[in-house]
């Protein structure tokens, strides 16, 4: 899709009283672009619209989240609040002041825990439900681009919701339908058990590909515009989908094997792929796949997104956090300190531009291209 841009920047004037000179046009996926006090406006489907001009507090730097477990959390311990205000990692408050554009909620279903998987989805998503009620001033559920839209000019944060675990759907097209209709846009296709899908990144199953039941559900999803996660996924899975999927599905919450050598993290050549397919790569935050240590430190993430950048490039990079999923044991507080995420990346080397893709502006071209 073809999209033209014109870039302009408002004069700052310097010691010498010279403003800034005009930036040139640039090819970029999205609408509003608002950074160094620079604007966008795009010329999308033959109308402008600002869906993304957000006037942020100064330093605060807007991030789109792919992956947490907070609604999980809140489910199986109402005693930590609600999701206005909690003991987590993640709350409405801690979003707002972190920047958060968009969040993902994840309904996380554990087949050795739980005898009805489709029980506990929909009591997962009851719960999901009703915090979005409670809160709906303060949350726009994000089904569709317009959604997205609507997010920005409420001055709402998008909720994003996905299911980790594809054993919810029990390889039935009509299951998996029925969680489109019920607002799930992204599925991680498994968890850490095989499923009717595929197989998980351990010893069982390991050099299996995706079944045959697998490619009809991965099918399904496709024609529903519903995204495929292949985070917990193996190699061999990934491989595949990635070399013959129509829509480039993303890793929502992996690093990057060669730098922390889990297997839940992602070779250089499924890098690469993801990279070459348009794919997106959501950046982990939890200590057992950043490092080796007790804590996830912020310069242990900040080599995990180097080594992505250079083996995929930096327009496969994004943010998949993996709050409340994650033991407490990370340098930053919560979601209200993703700043000095951005801080630790520039001191690292990454250009504004670089952080800015990577906080929320490849998130957004990728969720434009594949929501309808």
């Amino acid at each position: 899709m073809e999209t033209l841009f014109l870039l302009y920047r408002k004069n700052r004037q310097g010691a010498r009283g010279r403003g800034d000179p005009l930036l040139p046009l640039v090819p970029l996926f999205g609408q509003w672009y608002d950074t160094e006090r620079s604007f966008i406006l795009s010329a999308w489907r033959g109308s402008l619209w600002p869906a993304l001009f957000c006037f942020m507090q100064e330093g605060t730097m807007k991030y789109i989240d792919f992956h947490c477990d907070t609604i999980t959390e809140l489910h199986d311990h109402p005693e930590k609040g609600t999701l206005m205000e909690n003991s987590l990692y993640i709350d409405l408050q801690k979003l707002k002041k972190g920047g958060c554009f968009i969040q993902d909620f994840a309904l996380w279903v554990d087949r050795k825990e739980t005898p009805d998987l489709w029980k506990r989805y929909e009591d997962l998503l009851s719960t999901f439900q009703r915090e979005l009620e409670a809160y709906h001033t303060c949350l726009c559920p994000i089904r569709c681009r317009e959604d997205i839209r609507e997010a920005e000019e409420e001055g709402k944060i998008g909720a994003l919701l996905s299911v980790e675990g594809g054993e919810v759907a029990a390889g039935s097209v009509e299951k998996l339908e029925q969680l489109y209709k019920d607002g799930v846009r992204l599925m991680t296709l498994t968890w850490n058990y095989p499923n009717e899908i595929g197989f998980p990144n351990g010893m069982e199953g390991k050099d299996q590909g995706i079944t045959k039941k697998g490619w009809e559900i991965i099918s399904a999803m496709e024609g529903l515009h519903m995204i495929v996660d292949t985070s917990h996924l193996n190699d061999e899975g990934t491989r595949e989908i990635l070399m013959t999927c129509k829509v480039p599905p993303v890793a929502s919450h992996s690093d990057a094997r060669a730098v922390t050598a889990h297997r839940r993290n992602l070779p250089d050549d499924l890098i690469r792929l993801f990279g070459d397919k348009g794919g997106l790569i959501g950046l982990n935050f939890a200590n057992h796949f950043t490092g080796t240590g007790e804590v996830t430190t912020l310069e242990n993430l900040v080599r995990h997104a180097r080594h992505i950048r250079d083996a995929g490039g930096i327009d496969v990079l994004a943010l998949g956090s993996d709050f409340d999923g994650i033991e407490p044991k990370l340098e930053l507080k919560d979601a209200s300190d993703m700043g000095r995420l951005a801080e630790a990346l520039k001191k690292g080397g990454f250009r504004e531009r670089e952080i800015d893709k990577i906080f929320w502006w490849n998130g957004l071209r990728y969720l434009e291209d594949v929501l309808r």
